[in-house]
């Protein structure tokens, strides 16, 4: 009898662990001042051996720290944190600083780094097609997955962020100028609010603005689209048939019949984008659809934050900019803005209304923010940009005989706002955003003013029930105060309350 034994054996994944020597072992030559360097290119990912990727990571934590990296240090960091053995010991580390790459050099072994991580990844990526073919996924979703594949590694290849431009650079070869998707009013590769209060008609603005985009017409007869776009809405809050209906009724009153095929509507339930099992398809689908514009619609249904806390609510807004840089898309998110204070005159600029703290407005490039004027569907537009200046307008959507909708452009609107006003605003604001009640000296210094300036408009809103006093028990005798949002307002407005008519 015969006995056959065959012996299966799997390509060793693509890698060059001389590179991976020299690139670490020159930070251990030159010091942490190399480390920017490679972080601009570099992830721990990149380097094939798990050894290499410990060194790394702990290098990377020295500098984080601002502590020198040598071998001194790195040999101490890795015995505290018992894996000096594991990685090989210090003949390992001896062998990075006899490979070290001289720093003329380096740029050359980074690349090829890089380039065997990415062919490493691309086999992965080739694997799980295969897969999922196998399995039966259709030729839509494999075709997504593989233009979102292609373009991450397109991008990994390139760099995930561009290295230093020299000031000589700017004179030689000027950066574009802003390219407008509607003039005067969006750019493209930008992300910004559309916020108003609950059932004002932000989403059946929104609409109306998404539709003249995807056809290429002046928004309101008024601001210029220069060409058609590419406009995806990600509906969260309403029905499809909402959707529809409102669009037929917009359409119809543009006189026409067919529907721009430009214009993707994504109607969703459950889609969190802090949560990468719902977003990451959604984002991979957007990649394969590459649009010009997202609107996201509404902002609070988004997400599983709490919005009145920046380290938790920011990331999320990140990761909107994380793809919009990804496809080269502009964000316009809907959000609601929160309650004027009782007594407070509502004053305030567009974006210093936004629920949420106040690192909303610092974010946003280009914004629209709507407040109602008697009689329905009035609304006034105020448009904030850091790249144009336009005064706020009027507009109102219009019922046909016909039965078709059409929002209607009524001309500028020029808005005055005192100082005084201005400063009681500011002052509500930041009693809104914190948990605690503050004392007039910090209320001062958070909005830069001396504290007798501040205490009269303490009084005045304190006397129209805008704002209430607490005893201070850190004060001499307590006879101090800290100062807080009147209960009735301190709240945020109600989070399932539905945008729109």
């Amino acid at each position: 009898m015969v006995v056959v034994f065959m012996v299966t054996t799997f390509p060793i994944p693509p890698h060059n662990l001389d590179a991976e020597r020299a690139v670490l072992g020159a930070v251990l030559l030159e010091g942490r001042e190399t480390l920017p360097r490679l972080a601009e290119t570099l992830q721990t990912s990149d380097f094939f051996l798990e050894a290499h990727r410990v060194v790394f990571d702990t290098m990377q934590r020295l500098g984080d720290r601002g502590e020198p990296v040598d071998l001194i240090t790195l040999n101490e960091a890795l015995r505290r944190a018992g894996q000096l053995e594991a990685v090989g010991g210090p003949a390992l580390l001896a062998l990075l600083v006899e490979q070290a790459s001289l720093s003329t050099l380096l740029t050359s072994y980074i690349d090829i780094l890089v380039d065997a991580a990415v062919r490493r990844e691309a086999l992965q990526a080739a694997a799980r097609l295969a897969t999922n073919a196998n399995n039966g996924a259709g030729s839509t979703a494999l075709l997504a997955e593989l233009a979102a594949t292609t373009e991450a590694l397109q991008r990994r290849r390139r760099g995930a962020f561009p290295l230093p431009i020299p000031l000589s650079t700017f004179a030689t070869s000027p950066p574009a100028e802003p390219v407008w998707l509607v003039e005067h009013l969006l750019l493209a590769g930008t992300s910004g609010w559309l916020g108003a209060g609950a059932k004002v008609g932000k989403s059946y603005l929104a609409l109306d603005l998404l539709l003249a985009c995807a056809l290429g017409e002046p928004w309101l007869g008024q601001f210029s689209v220069p060409r058609p776009l590419t406009v995806v809405l990600i509906e969260e809050e309403d029905s499809a048939w909402r959707i529809y209906s409102r669009l037929q009724h917009l359409i119809a009153g543009r006189g026409l019949e067919a529907w721009p095929a430009t214009f993707h509507v994504s109607i969703r339930r459950g889609l969190r984008i802090d949560a990468p099992a719902t977003f990451d398809p959604l984002a991979r689908w957007l990649a394969a659809v590459h649009p010009d514009l997202v609107c996201w619609d509404v902002f609070n249904l988004l997400h599983s934050q709490d919005e009145r806390r920046p380290d938790q609510i920011m990331p999320v807004l990140w990761k909107l900019d994380t793809l919009r840089n990804d496809i080269g898309c502009s964000n316009l998110v809907l959000h609601h803005q929160r309650k004027p204070a009782a007594g407070a005159p509502d004053t305030a600029s567009g974006g210093q209304k936004l629920r949420g703290p106040s690192e909303f407005w610092g974010w946003a490039e280009n914004s629209l923010y709507l407040s109602p004027l008697k009689g329905k569907g009035a609304l006034i537009v105020e448009p904030e940009s850091k790249d144009a200046l336009v005064e706020p307008f009027k507009v109102h959507l219009e019922d046909r005989p016909d039965g078709s909708r059409a929002w209607i452009y009524d001309g500028a609107l020029a808005a005055k706002v005192s100082r005084g006003d201005e400063v009681r605003q500011r002052i509500v604001r930041v009693l809104q955003e914190q948990i605690t009640a503050m004392s007039r000296g910090d209320l001062a210094k958070a909005i830069g003013l001396r504290d007798r300036q501040v205490s009269a408009h303490l009084g005045a809103l304190h006397e129209a029930g805008a704002i209430e006093w607490l005893p201070d028990p850190e004060s001499r005798g307590g006879r101090g105060r800290l100062w807080r949002v009147a209960p009735e307002e301190s709240d945020h407005p109600d989070s399932t309350a539905a945008p729109g008519f």
